[in-house]
């Protein structure tokens, strides 16, 4: 038996022999778990911490521990037998008929001033800070119900709340509504009144309750504002002639880019991280919901681990393709050099030094080896273009099986967790260098390019961005995560955009009340989904909410998907088509201009 300590996080005792890697990150609440479909007898379990966030103002994030767990082939085996017997035996459940409340926008807008509320307990009103409106503001909150104030609003809508605070220092609290802490905010350290504003809000008509729930204190209010928004009554996903940022991209991803982009606004198409080289997730998602996620996504991690022997990830993801669905990949990437891990803290690698003016994408590796010891280039961004090259070795295998791929490499870059977001524009610069060697220098035209750093100063353009994707992970909320997807679409209105993770799956009546039709949601897989048995636990995601988002009208699984493959044929038959058109075309163009040519010379000589 091994027995693993995660610090805090408490242990697992695994119910085998184990050679146990464990890739660098943050473990505080790492739980290493087993499933029920890997009960052989030697197992290799690889762990590590992932990208889970929750977003504060879209731009900062807080993490959370991963686990996964590394199969053999012979488990793998193993977990579709059971996964074959489970499909003999799953129940199926009727579809549930979800229509989207009718929330109209009635303009409204009031302000009111924090002395004109109830103050009690230690709050008292003040006037020592400058800048205040009105007669005062309130000072000294120390609970919820020291202060709060009261709003009739006319209409049951959604509404964008503003509070205007002051503190001394950077310090963080939330706001309460109705009794329920709904966020939280960290004021600024100007020492001036600042606004702080939570956007798109529903809120019931009648009166409404607002306070603030004190974590760090030491704020004062001024005074709130509740103007009703229009954002959601007017959201509009129609997408104007989304294409491919590769124009060489093969039909199989002309076809999936083609079904992303003519779906999105109208339904979700639903994703599943799994436990890497197995479907474990996937196939538990089936037990429960009697449905298979559309996507199952996959992470290129142990490709660029010297030590990884398991061969059965790649394997895994063609079967999925082959049983209709689609293949997803992300890439938590091992700093080159040292390999001591992805995370920033944990490795010295530093990408800035990688940075090279020269054109090196399309370079052959004995080339950059040149470029790396004539000094033209650093170790360092040898090293990077080596692992990329490791990379698309693997991705070329789907490639050449005819599958497309939604490739989301260099995630979550902005909170500054990973190596690679250490520097804006050096991320960006690596993207482009990745995106042109694997398109141009691998010909990996299978691939569909998701972009999920998740702040504005980082987009990499439209250009090198098919997909726009957010990570949200805000526990125990069924929210429809509207305002994630309205950020994403203030960079750019022309792309698809997806929710690549969550902890907790957002309810499908959410999502429709709130317009919020993300292109699709990937759930976060090991101890996100599964217990430490194997088995669905129930912290995030209920079986009967799991059941419902995969049994209604407006989500799609993977019995729903088209045959790409044919629409792939289609695609290259309309082309081929029009390819004979066009030569028949231009010789009759040339042919008139000729003409005209002719006709004009004899008009000029008679003349």
């Amino acid at each position: 038996h091994c027995r693993v300590d995660a610090l805090a996080g408490g242990c697992s005792v695994l119910p085998c022999y184990c050679v146990i890697y464990l890739w660098y990150g943050e473990i505080l609440f790492m739980k290493i778990k087993y499933s029920a479909v890997i009960m052989a007898a030697v197992c290799t379990i690889g762990t590590f911490s992932g990208c889970g966030t929750a977003i504060g103002k879209n731009e900062n994030a807080d993490a959370f521990s991963k686990s996964e767990i590394v199969t053999t082939q012979t488990e793998s085996k193993a977990d579709e037998e059971i996964s074959s017997a489970a499909e003999q035996n799953t129940k199926q459940y009727d579809e549930t008929e979800i229509t989207a409340k009718n929330i109209a926008y009635t303009k409204f807008e009031k302000s009111v001033e924090a002395e004109k509320g109830q103050v009690s307990g230690k709050a008292s009103v003040k006037k020592t800070r400058k800048d205040y409106s009105g007669n005062g503001y309130v000072s000294g909150i120390s609970s919820d119900s020291d202060w709060q104030v009261i709003i009739d609003l006319p209409e049951s809508q959604y509404y964008n709340i503003s509070i205007t605070v002051g503190s001394d220092k950077s310090v963080k609290n939330g706001i309460v509504l109705n009794g329920v802490k709904v966020s939280e905010f960290t004021t600024g350290t100007s020492k001036k009144f600042e606004t702080v504003s939570f956007n798109n809000i529903y809120l019931e008509k009648g009166k409404n309750k607002i306070a603030v729930a004190i974590e760090d204190g030491g704020i004062d209010i001024d005074k709130v504002t509740v103007k009703a928004s229009d954002e959601i009554s007017k959201l509009d996903l129609t997408l104007k002639n989304a294409q491919l940022t590769n124009k060489n991209a093969d039909y199989n991803a002309q076809a999936l880019y083609s079904y992303i982009c003519e779906n999105y606004g109208k339904s979700v198409i639903l994703g599943q991280h799994d436990t890497v080289g197995t479907t474990a997730e996937s196939s538990l998602i089936y037990s429960t919901t009697g449905k298979y996620p559309a996507i199952r996504f996959g992470d290129m991690t142990m490709f660029t681990d010297d030590t990884y022997t398991n061969d059965s990830e790649i394997p895994c993801a063609e079967q999925w393709y082959k049983d209709g669905g689609i293949v997803g990949y992300m890439w938590h990437w091992n700093a080159p050099m040292n390999g001591s891990g992805y995370y920033a803290d944990d490795t010295k690698f530093d990408i800035k030094k990688a940075v090279t003016k020269l054109d090196i994408a399309t370079k052959t590796p004995k080339e950059i080896q040149a470029l790396q010891k004539s000094g033209k280039i650093s170790e360092e961004c040898a090293a990077l273009v080596e692992d990329i090259d490791k990379i698309s070795t693997q991705l070329a295998k789907l490639r050449d099986e005819g599958v497309a791929v939604l490739w989301r490499p260099l995630h979550e870059a902005s909170n500054g967790y990973f190596w690679w977001g250490k520097d804006a524009e050096s991320y960006k610069w690596l993207w482009k260098l990745m995106y042109n060697r694997q398109t141009k220098y691998h010909k990996l035209n299978n691939l569909i390019w998701v972009w999920s750093a998740q702040n504005a100063n980082w987009y990499v353009g439209d250009s090198y961005c098919d997909i726009m994707s957010v990570d949200v992970y805000d526990q125990g909320s069924k929210d429809g995560q509207v305002n994630s997807l309205l950020f994403l679409r203030s960079i750019s209105k022309n792309k698809p955009i997806a929710m690549s993770e969550c902890g907790t799956m957002p309810s499908i009546q959410s999502i429709a009340d709130q317009k919020a039709m993300w292109s699709y949601i990937g759930q976060w897989g090991g101890n996100f989904l599964m217990d430490d048995s194997g088995k669905l636990s129930e912290e995030n995601n209920s079986s009967a909410d799991l059941i419902t988002m995969y049994n209604n009208n407006l989500t799609i699984t993977r019995d729903e998907l088209p045959d790409f493959n044919h629409m792939a044929n289609d695609i290259k038959v309309k082309k081929e088509e029009a390819e004979k058109e066009k030569p028949a075309v231009t010789t009759t163009a040339k042919t008139e201009k000729s003409d005209e040519k002719t006709t004009s010379k004899t008009s000029a000589k008679k003349s």
